[in-house]
C-alpha cells in the first residue's frame, strides 16, 4: 500500500502527517509527503517576481523538511516529492496516479500561493477526480 500525504504551509499539515504516519505504521504502508509550489509563470515577472517565486519554492521545501523531520520522529522513514506546478489539484492527481497511490491524504484548505484565497478548491478537485481513496484532514 502507498500513502500519500499533501503538505502545505497550513495548521493542519502536522496533523496531515501524524495520521499519515498512524495509517502507515498500521498497514506497513509506504509514506510519500508531496508538496506543490505554484508555477508562477503564467503571471509573469511584472506581477511576480523571480524572487517572491524562490521564496514560494523555498517555504515548500521547508514544509516538506519539517514534514519528513516529524514522520521520522514518528516512526516512519517516508520519502519526498516536491512539484513545481500552476494547478496544486492537478499535480497532486497527476503524481496519484503515475505513482499508483492507494490513499491521498490531504488538508480541507490550502493556505500557500494564490489557492489560500480558493477555500478548499484543491481538497474539492482532489477528492471529486482521485483515482482511490482520499481522506481529507480539518
Amino acid at each position: 500500500m502507498k500513502i500519500m500525504a499533501c503538505i502545505d504551509l497550513s495548521p493542519s499539515a502536522r496533523d496531515i502527517v501524524a495520521k499519515a504516519v498512524e495509517l502507515a505504521l498500521w498497514k506497513k504502508a509506504e509514506l510519500v509527503l508531496f508538496s506543490v509550489a505554484e508555477d508562477f509563470m503564467d503571471f509573469g515577472e511584472d506581477v511576480i517576481t523571480p524572487d517572491i517565486a524562490a521564496q514560494v519554492r523555498m517555504q515548500a521545501q521547508n514544509a516538506l523538511d519539517a514534514a519528513k523531520i516529524e514522520a521520522k520522529t514518528l516512526g516512519v522513514d517516508a520519502s519526498t516529492v516536491m512539484e513545481l506546478a500552476s494547478s496544486p489539484a492537478d499535480a497532486i492527481l497527476d503524481y496519484a496516479a503515475k505513482a499508483k497511490v492507494d490513499l491521498i491524504i490531504t488538508g480541507s484548505r490550502a493556505k500557500t500561493g494564490l489557492d489560500r484565497f480558493l477555500i478548499g478548491s484543491v481538497a474539492s478537485k482532489v477528492v471529486s477526480h482521485a483515482g482511490c481513496s482520499v481522506l481529507v484532514i480539518r
